[in-house]
């Protein structure tokens, strides 16, 4: 091999291992950068990480809630409809006594009546029979 291979390959492999070596400082220096920021990330990451689980543990008691709230609202149309439906009921029956008192009014009416007349005519025939028998006696 001629000399000048040899210091051509020697400071080949001088500029390579210079190479290597600034290359495996930058790379220590950006792993430690990177590990840095790793743990500045997992610093601030933990309490949002905490925060967010609040969060939908909130959220997954305020679903439960309105699951609830609807529940309550179904119950309550279906009282109010109940209601609806025994307020008629009642409103019927209540018709339904009105008209059977009416009924009786007429008929207890009618009743007074007739006695009444009864009454009448039996203290007039009841007079007639007595004045006549005064004057025949």
């Amino acid at each position: 091999m001629s000399p000048l291979l040899a210091w051509i390959v020697g400071l080949a492999a001088v500029a390579f291992v210079v190479f290597l070596a600034i290359a495996i400082f930058e790379l220590r220096s950006t792993i430690r950068t990177l590990r840095e920021f790793i743990q500045n990330t997992q610093t601030h990451l933990m309490p949002t990480l905490g925060q967010m689980k609040e969060t939908l543990a909130s959220m997954k008691n305020v679903a439960d809630n309105m699951t609830a709230v609807t529940g309550d609202a179904r119950a309550l149309s279906s009282s109010a409809r109940e209601l609806s439906q025994n307020v008629q009921r009642v409103s019927q029956h209540v018709r339904t006594v009105s008209e059977l008192l009416e009924n009786l009014t007429s008929t207890t009416h009618v009743e007074v009546s007739s006695l009444k007349a009864g009454i009448r005519a039996g203290l007039e025939t009841l007079l007639k029979n007595i004045l006549s028998g005064k004057k025949e006696a």
